[in-house]
């Protein structure tokens, strides 16, 4: 398993309008519809204001470089460019990190801190 991790830079500044983006041309169910895809967030900062921050989890290399393959990411290209700037790797995409350990809270489990 492995997670991809991009930071999107809003172009106006405010990061609700990446939020808008995502929301209007439903990129994370369209990200959902890719074999391997596993789940996927935005995460927006506290203040609103620097870059948010988009990770997902697919199953393999090859399926996340399905999703950035996507013609549809090529053709939303010039609106999400209004909106935000990606900052990606050489060959497009974010980082990819391979998932080493994972924990969960078991049943019964309280989260928090004590």
């Amino acid at each position: 398993m492995i997670r991809s991790v991009l930071y999107l830079r809003p172009v106006a500044g405010d990061a609700s309008s990446v939020a808008r983006f995502f929301e209007e041309e439903r990129v994370l169910e369209r990200a959902a519809a890719h074999p391997g895809f596993l789940g996927g967030e935005l995460q927006l900062p506290l203040g609103r204001t620097g870059p948010a921050l988009v990770t997902a989890l697919w199953s393999s290399v090859a399926d996340y470089q399905g999703w950035v393959a996507d013609p549809w990411r090529a053709s939303s290209a010039s609106r999400a460019g209004e909106v935000f700037e990606a900052i990606e790797e050489p060959g497009g995409g974010g980082s990819i990190y391979e998932v080493a350990v994972t924990a969960a809270p078991g049943p019964g489990a309280k989260g928090g801190v004590r």
